[in-house]
């Protein structure tokens, strides 16, 4: 009837007033709205010659976020990433001035047989858990002339591992460690001779195609931790402000490295790898059942640099991608058609997606087949 006929009329542009998908059989075009809030772009998929996908409607409302000048906008997107590291900086504040202390490191020279080498691996019976390796084919690990630091010892482990697995099939490295004695307590300088011995590859056979190892673990050489606390609120503002640079720039550099491996087809960089919320739900349990609280509060300020680190990097679909739009929009003068952005933040969260389902898949698997 005609007042049927009117009431669906009167209902379809009140859907479309409202924004809301209009799923009409045999419709050539939406119904059209007389609003000023609704903008003329709108994309549509064709399905069949009868139905219409739905259309999606660009509001040009200046409430709205993405239709604010460009300066608010850039404000907005860098207010997330200065939030997270003014988080991290309340945690060290309070740390230095309230808590027990900043934990600081201090290293030594060369790098640390973490655990008991591998029964059946090249460096058993030359090598015992405590030994630090000093020096490699008359190489030293870190140069004597340098002070250590945390990147430093990680950097310099990362490239003796690279050395034991560029080291051709059959031939030997030479090492100067310094040997404990535990019941003397006392230490000794050797040198041994090691052949590094290729490991099982990923299908867990023996077929030559896994890397080349000496089958230990190594870590940093840490002579020992200290607890540092301000002294007035100018040097707590200082020390907490040193803490953020460190564990920022340390952050950027490992997240830099990491992708340019990965870009260049060369892998993740040796001893790096990238864990997702599996392993931080992981970690982070038991660092909260070890009931210390200085270590909680450092790894939630680790973990707010590395969200303000990850949110700068300029990829679609992070605050950094989107403050490259609006950077392009200062420069050039002209706003990023809206539906491109869309279209390229799509395509990259779909790749984030597929990056954060490796991790899991990686953090599950070292859970179960460590």
């Amino acid at each position: 009837s005609s007042s049927n006929q009117e009431t669906e009329e009167q209902t379809d542009k009140s859907v479309s007033k409202k924004g809301i998908f209009s799923f009409l059989p045999g419709a050539a075009q939406p119904p059209k709205s007389n609003s000023k809030s609704s903008s003329s772009s709108s994309s549509s998929i064709s399905l069949d010659s009868g139905i219409k996908d739905p259309v999606i409607e660009y509001y040009d409302d200046e409430n709205l976020l993405q239709n604010r000048p460009w300066g608010e906008r850039a404000i907005v997107l860098v207010g997330g990433v200065v939030f997270n590291i003014l988080l991290a900086f309340a945690c060290y504040f309070g740390e230095v001035t309230l808590g027990q202390g900043l934990p600081h490191a201090s290293y030594g020279q060369g790098a640390v047989i973490a655990g008991v080498p591998r029964a059946d691996g090249p460096s058993a019976g030359l090598l015992q858990r405590g030994d630090v390796i000093l020096t490699a084919n008359g190489q030293e690990l870190i140069s004597s002339l340098t002070q250590p630091t945390a990147m430093i010892s990680q950097s310099a482990i990362a490239n003796f591992i690279s050395q034991i697995r560029d080291t051709p099939p059959g031939e030997t490295i030479q090492l100067t460690i310094i040997h404990p004695n535990y019941s003397s307590k006392t230490t000794s300088l050797k040198t041994i001779t090691v052949q590094p011995e290729r490991l099982f590859d990923e299908t867990g056979t023996n077929t030559n195609r896994g890397p080349q190892s000496i089958g230990v673990v190594l870590s940093p050489n840490i002579k020992g931790i200290e607890r540092i606390k301000a002294t007035s609120p100018q040097d707590a503002v200082q020390k907490a402000g040193m803490a953020v640079y460190e564990v920022t720039s340390q952050t950027a550099s490992s997240l830099v490295g990491f992708f340019a491996s990965l870009l260049s087809g060369r892998g993740p960089p040796v001893g790096q790898g990238m864990s997702g919320p599996i392993g931080l739900i992981q970690t982070g349990s038991k660092i909260a059942s070890s009931s210390d609280w200085s270590a909680l509060v450092a790894f939630a300020a680790a973990i707010s640099i590395n969200l303000a680190v990850i949110n700068s990097l300029p990829l679609p679909a992070l605050d950094g991608g989107q403050l490259v739009f609006v950077l392009a929009e200062a420069v050039s003068g002209r706003k990023v058609d809206q539906q491109l952005q869309e279209n390229i933040n799509g395509v990259a969260l779909l790749g984030l997606l597929m990056l954060s389902l490796s991790t899991a898949v990686g953090d599950i698997g070292s859970i179960f087949f460590r």
